[in-house]
C-alpha cells in the first residue's frame, strides 16, 4: 500500500533547520512546482492538480459572487461601518452564505485516485471540508483576533490528526491512501512573524507522522510513505516560496523531479503503467 500524506505550505529550509527526521524519512528533496504567472508564486489549486493529473493544470481558488464584491467594495470606498446591529448581522450572514464555500473548487480532470483502489482523507477537490479557510477569511476580515486565529487553527490540526487516524482502520483493500493537512498553510500565513509558533507546529507533525508510521506498519506491514508540499513558505515575506518538498520511507522508482513526476510513479507502483 502507498500512504500519501499532502502537507500544504511544508517547507524544505525549515525542516532542514530543525532537523526532522521523520519528515525527512529515507530520501527527501525539493520538488518543482507550477508558478502562478499572475501572482508570480505557486497557488496550491493549481499544484495539488497537477499533482493529482500528472500535468499542469492552470487553476484558480473560485471568485466571491459579483454581489459579495460590490459590498466589499462599498464598504472599502464609503467606510460603512459593518461592526454594529443590523449592518453587523448582515454582514456575517454574507461571510456565511458566500465567502466561506468551496475554496478548491471542482478538478473534473481523471486522477490517480480515479483509477486506483484509492481512500482519500480530505484532499483537494474532493472532500476538502474548507475549514481553515473559513478561519483565515474572519482573520483577514478582522472577525477574528491572531490569537483566536491561532487557536482555532490548532484545533482543527487536532482534528485532522485524530481524523486521519479513525480513517486508517477502515482501510481494507486499498492501494492508495491520500491523506492531506491543510493548517500549516494557514499557520503560516496568519502567524508568519511568530516563528516560534509555526517550529512547535513543526516538531508536533514530526512526531506525528513517527506515530502514523507506526500506526500503518501494525497494520498493514511494510507501506510506503510519501510525504509531498505544494510549496514552502517565505516567512520574511509571508508568501508562497517556489519549491515543493517530498519525502519518502523508501527509494523511489525514479527521482521525482517535478511535482508532475508522482502519477507516474505512483501507477508504476501499484502495477498501473500502462494507463
Amino acid at each position: 500500500m502507498i500512504f500519501i500524506l499532502g502537507i500544504d505550505a511544508l517547507d524544505y529550509e525549515l525542516v532542514e533547520k530543525l532537523n526532522l527526521n521523520n519528515l525527512k524519512q529515507l530520501e527527501y528533496s525539493k520538488i518543482v512546482v507550477p508558478i502562478n504567472k499572475k501572482l508570480g508564486h505557486p497557488l496550491s489549486p493549481e499544484v495539488w492538480a497537477s499533482f493529482l493529473t500528472g500535468k499542469y493544470i492552470p487553476k484558480k481558488f473560485p471568485e466571491q459572487p459579483h454581489f459579495t464584491r460590490f459590498l466589499f467594495k462599498l464598504n472599502s470606498s464609503l467606510k460603512i461601518d459593518f461592526s454594529k446591529g443590523v449592518l453587523k448581522k448582515l454582514r456575517l450572514l454574507i461571510l456565511k452564505r458566500f465567502l466561506i464555500s468551496n475554496k478548491f473548487g471542482n478538478l473534473n480532470k481523471k486522477t490517480f485516485l480515479d483509477i486506483t483502489q484509492s481512500m482519500e482523507i480530505n484532499v483537494p477537490f474532493y472532500s476538502f471540508d474548507n475549514k481553515t479557510f473559513d478561519i483565515g477569511h474572519l482573520f483577514g476580515l478582522e472577525e477574528l483576533s491572531l490569537k483566536k486565529t491561532v487557536n482555532g487553527i490548532k484545533l482543527i490540526y487536532e482534528d485532522r490528526k485524530k481524523q486521519i487516524f479513525s480513517k486508517i482502520d477502515n482501510i481494507r483493500n486499498e492501494d492508495v491512501v491520500f491523506a492531506f493537512m491543510h493548517t500549516l498553510d494557514m499557520l503560516s500565513h496568519c502567524a508568519f512573524l511568530r516563528g516560534s509558533e509555526i517550529e512547535l507546529h513543526y516538531l508536533d507533525l514530526d512526531n506525528y507522522v513517527s506515530l502514523l508510521k507506526r500506526k500503518l506498519e501494525d497494520s498493514f506491514g511494510d507501506v510506503i510513505f510519501i510525504i509531498v508540499s505544494d510549496h514552502g513558505f517565505d516567512f520574511d515575506k509571508g508568501t508562497h516560496s517556489m519549491m515543493g518538498f517530498y519525502s519518502s520511507n523508501t527509494h523511489l522508482i525514479s527521482n521525482p523531479e517535478k511535482i508532475t513526476d508522482f502519477y507516474k510513479i505512483i501507477l508504476d507502483l501499484v502495477g498501473l503503467n500502462h494507463c
